[in-house]
Order: structure tokens, then sequence, then C-alpha cells
């Protein structure tokens, strides 16, 4: 017997299942999305309809679709002319994006800990040895896309999907600005360290220090990031504007 909800004169309407198909502009809007996660573009970087549609071998109308999409979520920005950007956040902004992420990464990371399997772990220990090997050829967009991957797998393991699509919408706003992380970042190794101990905590079975260990992670980034954007700050307001030349 298919459900029917009372419309405001008493009459129930039957409503049922309505089946949903990815569109183009549906796939588009995933791949933008994971790539904004991954740090893929930059702070700043302006996106135009043409390119996104030639990089996804796609037409104008679902890159438009997904771009439309993200910029009604306040992932991206829009300027004037019609320019869409990718946002830059100021120190306000990250502070707040990082308590929240440590919050609620803690806690996905502590109930993912309980159902992470042995193969789990192991395959987490590839993701980390991958992450490694990419540091070592200071390939960071890889980098990057490899430490999505990490803490995604402890995450999706939470059992929690309304807490991982939260966390979700956290990365959109700060993927790009994790660039401003290296090389400097790549140094330090903290982001390694932390990873390293959060193997050791999931095989010691010891869900309460695998949060302790990524919110160890959450809090060196946070700091290392402010770092970064401090000195990328200091370095543009160093750097004199050429003057524009004068016109006959």
């Amino acid at each position: 017997m298919s459900d029917s909800f009372a419309l405001s004169n008493g009459r129930p309407t039957p409503m049922g299942p309505v089946e949903r198909y990815d569109t183009l502009a549906d796939r588009a809007y995933e791949q933008l999305r994971h790539a904004l996660m991954s740090g893929s573009f930059n702070p700043g970087q302006k996106l135009t309809i043409r390119k996104i549609a030639a990089v996804l071998n796609i037409s104008a109308t679902p890159a438009r679709d997904a771009i439309s999409r993200l910029v009604s979520e306040r992932v991206l920005e829009s300027g004037l002319n019609r320019t869409v950007s990718v946002p830059l956040l100021d120190a306000g902004k990250i502070r707040e994006i990082y308590l929240m992420r440590t919050a609620l990464e803690g806690l996905a990371a502590e109930l993912g800990a309980a159902n992470m399997s042995e193969q789990d772990i192991s395959a987490l220990e590839r993701t980390q040895i991958a992450l490694i090997a990419a540091m070592d050829r200071n390939d960071y967009k890889r980098v990057l896309e490899e430490n999505e991957t990490f803490h995604f797998s402890l995450y999706n393991a939470s059992g929690a999907p309304m807490l991982v699509e939260t966390i979700q919408q956290l990365w959109l706003k700060l993927g790009p600005s994790l660039n401003f992380l290296y090389p400097s970042y790549n140094h330090s190794r903290k982001g390694v360290s932390h990873h390293l101990s959060t193997i050791r905590a999931l095989r010691a079975r010891d869900p309460a220090q695998v949060r302790q260990a990524i919110e160890s992670d959450l809090r060196d980034g946070a700091q290392e990031l402010q770092g970064a954007l401090d000195a990328n700050l200091s370095a543009q307001v160093a750097t004199p504007k050429k003057p524009r030349a004068a016109r006959t």
C-alpha cells in the first residue's frame, strides 16, 4: 500500500518513489566537488564554463549547471561580468572551519575506528605509503588527493552518513587553501607522524587514541596553514605593484 500525504483540503494524495538518473551535470558536479576537496584548484582561481567543459569533455550546459550549483552552495563565488572564482578564505573563516573540523572529524574517526577491519587498516596503510611517496617527489597535488582518501576512508567507516556529508562540506570550502601548506609542510612531516599514529591506534583497537591522533593532525594543520597564509599576505604587501603605463 503506497504512502499518502494529506493536503490542506484534507484529501490524501498518493506519492511514490521517483527514479533518479545521473545526468552529465550531476557527474560534472561530483567531479568538481572532488577537485575542490583535494586541492586541485587554488584560492582566487577563476573558473570559466568553457574551460571546465573542455576538461570534462562535456558541453557548456551541464558545465554551467554544475558551476551554478556550487555557487548556490557558496562553495564558489560569483563576481562581476558573470565570473566565478574559488574563494580566498580569511583567517577568521579558516579558524572557524578548523574548529568545526576538529570536533566533527574527531568524532567520525572514533566511530570509524570501531568498524575498521584488518583489510581496511591495511588499505589505509597503503594510502599512507602512496602519500609519503608523493611527498618524496614533491607531487603536492597527489599528496592532497591521498590525504583526502586517508581521512575519508576512516570517516566513511563511521556509519554516520550525515556526519560525513557535513565534513565534506567543510572540506569543499577549505580544500583549495590547503595548497598554501606546501612545500613548507612537506619538510616538517607532521602530518605523516599523525597519520602513522592513527594507523598504530587502529591496529591497537583504541578508538579514543585514533580520535586524538586525528585531532592532533588537524590542530597542527591549522597552525601551519595560518602561518602559511600570514607569510603569503606579507609577501603580497612587500611586493610593490607595477605602475600602469600612461595612456597617450
